[in-house]
């Protein structure tokens, strides 16, 4: 048995007897794990504070590969995201960003890169302002880079034509759109040269300038059906996430 200490985002939970808690974790160092916090939900547990979901800690646990569960010793809390707390909004897309997180990752392959990619998108819908949403289709797009099926928004993918002010035919099996002569008949969801160019600057910018963005609602409409159909066809039985149908519920949109 090992003793292992990892920077962790807290996923999920789900309660274990009358005072335990599971968790599942992304790490830094480890991929995805589940532990056992014993004594977890008392009210004098040593973990207080660290394992509410979304809290972004560091953990040390103990590590037995012949246990699906392991056993979770000490916590440090390194930031809570107190604004996400108390604030349905940026909840419900935080807990979007990490459920996408745990329905796409799958055993303990480290991804250090993508454990980045969600702490620097929860710190920014924590402490962000204006268009908050940009933050997570800023996550769904880098997302989408680093498992390895970038897509293209700029020119057609059959004939490399330009886009343009027209728009095209969007192929998520394919990574990218179709343009209005190579799409006809295609049966792929119409998207706007405006929707396009918005995807097209968020693939080049830094989180730290996506709220600054100022869809219209049909924009909106197209962006949130591309990468709906850009996740289910790519992660295995991937559904909607739940989370980002409560977000939609409280905005109104």
């Amino acid at each position: 048995m090992a003793i292992l200490s990892t920077e962790a985002v807290n996923l999920r939970g789900w309660k274990m007897g009358e005072t335990s808690l599971i968790l599942s974790l992304f790490t830094r160092d480890y991929g995805k794990i589940k532990v056992v916090a014993k004594g977890g939900r008392g009210l004098k547990s040593k973990f207080k504070g660290c394992l509410e979901p979304l809290t972004h800690i560091r953990a040390i646990y103990y590590d037995k590969r012949t246990r699906e569960l392991q056993l979770l010793s000490k916590t440090d809390l390194i930031d809570p995201h107190f604004h996400i707390i108390g604030d349905m909004e940026r909840t419900a897309l935080g807990l979007a960003t990490v459920e996408l997180v745990d329905k796409a990752i799958v055993g303990e392959s480290p991804n250090p890169e993508i454990f980045n990619l969600l702490v620097s998108t929860l710190r920014a819908i924590d402490v962000g302002e204006d268009f908050l949403e940009g933050n997570l289709w800023f996550f769904e797009g880098r997302f989408i880079d680093l498992m390895g099926y970038r897509p293209r928004w700029d020119a057609c993918i059959h004939c490399s034509a330009s886009l343009g002010a027209e728009g095209g035919y969007f192929q998520p099996q394919s990574g990218g759109l179709l343009c209005s002569r190579c799409g006809t008949g295609s049966g792929g969801l119409i998207v706007g040269g405006e929707t396009l160019e918005i995807l097209y600057w968020m693939q080049r910018s830094g989180i730290k300038e996506v709220g600054r963005l100022k869809p219209s609602p049909a924009q909106k409409k197209e962006i949130r059906r591309m990468f709906d159909l850009y996740f289910k066809t790519h992660i295995e039985h991937m559904k909607s996430l739940r989370s980002l149908e409560l977000y939609y519920k409280l905005v109104e949109e």
